[in-house]
């Protein structure tokens, strides 16, 4: 492992799920200086217990290194757990936390050939809810924010079966996640770079170039063939959830999915949607057919209080010790899963 990794940057892709978020980590990671990877978001919830360490003794180590073995979707990561672990333990003296983090994120072993590792990055949608203590804990850290638009993205939601069927629900939550990242953009802009998902992959050479300018990093041209790499994957992930959410990414970019929801949903669906996401629309670049109604809007109402449910629920076992909140966090996995059958005559017509 290299020794200066306490001077290697860090930066993270944030969004909405099923905004890009994916193919932009693979086209960031294909590069041979740049090490993502895949979406594992104990950073924010380990911080709580080790976020505020200064002096690592072996006892907390092996600690952080038993809690990182029990994180959801840990297991999926390509790593050497023995070459970690001793890594780890050469950490132990006067370190930050961020130092011990980037030390399990430079032993992830990528798809991609590597050369020197230049930059770190971590692509996770869940983390727009949490760049405020991000910087915190990693004060010269970037951040990419990916929008698509909201009804593509409640289309896309809806197909990969991710949260319940409730269009009202799904919108306000789309909105509701891009707002967290635009709060804290407004206060360090110079830390964000915002895109399209439309505009990167209508013109995608271009927009990995200004983004590796941002990173302050070269632009290499076989990012763009990232694809062609990809095959290790299917050895790692069901074969169901690459068919389900990342069939697309082993297929050369293209825009033939932007703005499906114009054929693909009913005018009363695109109502709901307008109307909960509001004028947000357009700070982010995005068209409403219609204007808020107030019967419209009240009638989202119930829909947009189960869609901060879980943003609520999560705020508060945040809080919890790290044992008790990992319970809830497998637990909630499961309760949100359900359909709501209250809303779906209402909501639901999806072609």
């Amino acid at each position: 492992m290299q020794n200066n990794i306490d001077t290697i940057p860090f930066f993270f892709i944030v969004g909405r799920a099923r905004s890009g978020t994916t193919l932009l980590r693979c086209l960031l990671d294909a590069h041979p200086e740049i090490n993502i990877p895949l979406e594992c978001a104990f950073i924010v919830h380990l911080s709580s217990k080790y976020g505020k360490k200064t002096n690592w003794d072996e006892e907390s180590i092996l600690s952080f290194y038993q809690d990182l073995q029990q994180y959801p979707k840990f297991h999926f990561w390509t790593i050497d757990k023995e070459k970690l672990k001793k890594d780890l333990l050469n950490s132990v003296g006067k370190n930050s936390y961020s130092n011990i983090c980037k030390v399990v994120y430079f032993n992830f072993k990528s798809f991609f050939p590597k050369s020197e590792i230049k930059l770190l990055g971590d692509k996770n949608p869940s983390y727009s809810f949490h760049t405020k203590k991000l910087l915190k804990l990693f004060p010269d850290a970037r951040f990419i924010h990916i929008t698509r638009d909201y009804r593509d993205n409640i289309i896309s939601m809806i197909n990969a079966k991710f949260e319940a069927k409730i269009f009202s629900s799904l919108a306000f939550r789309w909105k509701f996640s891009n707002k967290a990242v635009i709060k804290q953009k407004k206060l360090t802009p110079e830390r964000f770079y915002t895109l399209r998902y439309e505009d990167l992959v209508e013109k995608p050479e271009s927009y990995i170039k200004d983004i590796c300018q941002f990173l302050k990093i070269d632009f290499i041209p076989e990012m763009m063939d990232y694809h062609s790499k990809l095959e290790e994957l299917k050895k790692i992930y069901p074969a169901e959830l690459i068919n389900r959410h990342h069939k697309s990414l082993f297929q050369p970019i293209n825009a033939d999915k932007i703005y499906s929801w114009k054929k693909l949903l009913t005018e009363k669906q695109i109502k709901i949607c307008d109307n909960v996401v509001g004028s947000f629309a357009e700070e982010l670049g995005y068209e409403r057919r219609y204007k808020r109604s107030f019967f419209m809007y009240m009638s989202c109402l119930p829909g947009m209080f189960y869609g901060r449910l879980l943003p609520f629920a999560m705020g508060i076992i945040n809080k919890l010790p790290l044992n008790l909140r990992m319970k809830f966090i497998n637990g909630l996995a499961i309760i949100f899963k359900h359909d709501w059958k209250m809303f779906q005559k209402s909501e639901i017509n999806h072609k």
